[in-house]
């Protein structure tokens, strides 16, 4: 089994206080249109509210459409949850999977309806967007880059329109723990106008805002000519990811090389979602998959030397997400008992 198959498979055990996520990216190479799928369980602590469920989430993002943002989700109990096998990744809720390679199903409500069946060439390996050994931590929230950089093919229906997905950019991740973090923010871009091989994920993670200082901010960049991976140490102690609004800033240097950055959204293409710990508080989640970016590239020949401008990056194939306690202002969110949004 691959290292990517095995990074998959089911963490949960049956144990309370538990949660569960794969979800799956799509973008359109023409930055104008974008899916979200989502894949979880969920299990209350002792004490925590609600009842353990499967749920399946879906978004789609055209900002050509009056309407740009779709959110929607279906509940499942805890019974329709199949794990599969072990030695062979492949879940299932209800009538929506995710195997090695495939990613179906179906979500409906309050009058919107998506359904997708996609294919991807499955990653050999699992990336590393963190500095080395983290993942053998025993912290409270893991994640997984199952399928870091992968190219979906297949159909999206959302309403009855079918779209053609072909060579669109995208990844597969993989979350599990037993306590979400407080505070993120997350950039995800896969494609540049004036480097189609170059891509960018830029996160900044503040597992408990109690604690103001601990903040930990991986960026990594990587371009035709070259990975500059400031997750690791000491390129990591260098970073900043500040949001703002509906927009971010970043920047992060070594000794020789440096970057700042920028990527905002409409504000109308943000799809929310209240999603819950299991100790019973919860987070507001804001995504955009039609955001922009762009980025400007610095180097020097020595430490000492002034930056020189290098190049240019431009990119409307972006994801942008916000996770916090509070909402963001003029953003609709969909209740975590709720299917699909209540109008206006």
């Amino acid at each position: 089994m691959r290292s990517s198959e095995r990074a998959d498979l089911p963490r949960w055990k049956g144990e309370p206080g538990f949660f569960e996520i794969w979800f799956l990216v799509v973008l359109d190479p023409s930055g104008d249109c974008a899916w979200w799928l989502r894949y979880t369980l969920f299990t209350p602590a002792p004490g925590g509210r609600g009842e353990p469920r499967a749920t399946v989430w879906a978004a789609a993002f055209d900002r050509r459409s009056s309407e740009p943002a779709i959110a929607i989700k279906s509940l499942h109990p805890i019974s329709e949850f199949d794990a599969g096998t072990r030695d062979r990744f492949g879940i299932r809720i209800g009538d929506s999977e995710l195997a090695r390679g495939v990613c179906r199903g179906r979500v409906g409500s309050g009058g919107h309806a998506i359904e997708w069946d996609l294919r991807f060439t499955p990653s050999s390996d699992v990336a590393r967007r963190g500095p080395r050994g983290l993942d053998r931590l025993p912290l409270p929230t893991h994640v997984s880059h199952s399928h870091d950089d992968v190219t979906f093919r297949g159909v999206v229906s959302v309403d009855g329109v079918q779209h053609e997905v072909r060579g669109a950019p995208g990844l597969q991740k993989h979350i599990w723990g037993t306590r979400r973090v407080e505070a993120l923010t997350w950039l995800h871009c896969p494609r540049f106008r004036e480097d189609p091989g170059a891509r960018l994920e830029a996160l900044t993670v503040q597992p408990r805002r109690s604690v103001p200082g601990v903040r930990f901010t991986p960026i990594y960049l990587r371009t035709s000519e070259r990975e500059h991976a400031f997750h690791e140490v000491p390129g990591i102690l260098l970073t900043k990811l500040e949001p703002r609004g509906h927009e971010v800033r970043f920047e992060a240097r070594s000794a020789t090389r440096s970057l700042r950055g920028r990527a905002w959204c409409d504000p109308r293409t943000l799809a929310g979602y209240v999603y819950r710990d299991p100790q019973g508080w919860d987070v507001h989640v804001a995504q955009s998959d039609v955001a922009e970016c762009e980025v400007e590239l610095f180097s020097r020949a020595h430490p000492l030397d002034a930056w020189r401008p290098d190049r240019r990056l431009t990119s409307t194939v972006a994801a942008l997400e916000f996770h916090a306690p509070e909402p963001l202002e003029n953003v609709r969110y969909l209740g975590w008992d709720a299917t699909h949004l209540e109008e206006r």
